[in-house]
């Protein structure tokens, strides 16, 4: 039932930032924590990369997690729900991307806002390049979080279903079996 209660949730949320009512969620300011992190972590590797790290690091987490739960703990629904999470991660770039020219959204500290200056210096700051660039970044967001989405609704079938789509799997690529068998738990009723 928490899982069916989840995949709810993350649809409605996934419609509320594809239809572009809401700009961000609550996993914004989790995604801040690690945007701040990435600053940190990449400050020695030079300017731009200290810039870029933000985004980096924000991208980052939610790939490590969808492989960590993937390949270590072989939770195909945790890793689903990552995916989902790396999508609203690239949503919220994408706000932070379009806002390069208008310097209108509050930063941490008030600091250098990292895509005008990453656009600056890439000479991309024109309209039709910002534009262009976080519709872009926001698409693919949405993208990989209705990937996201339809790999997570697998668990939420009935069992028989979701073993004959296991089954039909294994026929044509048994490597990527793993991607609907949630070994940690079993298949709901």
């Amino acid at each position: 039932m928490f899982r069916l209660a989840l995949v709810v949730l993350l649809l409605w949320v996934t419609q509320r930032l594809a239809t572009r009512a809401w700009t961000g969620c609550f996993l914004d300011l989790v995604n801040l924590a690690f945007h701040e992190a990435g600053h940190v972590f990449l400050r020695p590797f030079g300017h731009t990369l200290h810039v870029l790290g933000g985004t980096l690091f924000q991208l980052f987490i939610p790939c490590l997690l969808v492989w960590y739960f993937l390949a270590r703990r072989r939770e195909a629904f945790a890793s689903a729900v990552c995916m989902w999470w790396l999508g609203e991660s690239l949503i919220n770039v994408a706000v932070y991307m379009a806002d390069a020219r208008d310097l209108e959204l509050d930063l941490v500290g008030g600091g250098e806002h990292d895509w005008n200056e990453l656009f600056f210096r890439f000479n991309l700051l024109d309209e039709e390049s910002v534009a262009s660039i976080s519709s872009t970044t926001h698409g693919i967001g949405i993208a990989l979080m209705l990937l996201g989405l339809a790999w997570a609704a697998v668990f939420v079938l009935p069992r028989v279903v979701r073993t004959s789509l296991v089954l039909r799997l294994a026929g044509v690529a048994p490597r990527a079996v793993c991607l609907l068998d949630d070994a940690r738990r079993p298949a709901p009723m």
